[in-house]
């Protein structure tokens, strides 16, 4: 067989890193809504989050799901199983958490979470990784919304200014 050029981009590290910064950039224009008693509000990445702050009063903030859409394409039971085993540990570790839901700059692909306040951001990544989450969103009171990639950076991707990787 010839090799081409095309022969590294067969190679699942070079696909998953294409992937990967797919997701980032979707991640961060993303839009995200808080239910807030009888209101919704709407944070994204980068962008402050003063009127949640002001509802919630917390220091720290954190926009977590347990639900896996394509490409793991985790049926919709499956998700919400997911989601209660999520909500049973911010629960179990006493955190105050409001419905909340992430979706793509059109509308579509949702998915459910919660934002949980004052959770060290070490929990948030261990419930992420728990999950089979991509990323998170967190944040401290007063500074924009920082977009927590639990994946290492891909080579050749441009740091961005409210993008962690914590992989």
């Amino acid at each position: 067989m010839t090799e081409n050029r095309d022969d590294d981009a067969m190679d699942g590290t070079t696909l998953h890193d294409e992937q990967t910064a797919q997701l980032a950039t979707a991640y961060a224009v993303a839009h995200y809504f808080v239910t807030i008693g009888h209101r919704e509000w709407l944070f994204g990445v980068g962008q402050l989050a003063d009127d949640i702050e002001r509802e919630l009063g917390a220091e720290h903030y954190l926009f977590i799901t347990a639900w896996n859409p394509a490409p793991s394409a985790a049926t919709v039971a499956q998700n919400m199983a997911a989601d209660e085993h999520l909500q049973a540990r911010i629960r179990d570790g006493g955190f105050r958490h409001c419905s909340s839901l992430g979706s793509n700059a059109q509308g579509g692909a949702v998915e459910y979470g919660w934002v949980v306040l004052d959770v060290p951001v070490e929990t948030g990544d261990a419930w992420a990784r728990e999950f089979g989450q991509a990323a998170t969103l967190y944040w401290k009171r007063g500074e924009p919304v920082r977009l927590r990639m639990l994946w290492p950076r891909p080579p050749g991707v441009a740091d961005e200014p409210y993008t962690d990787w914590a992989g």
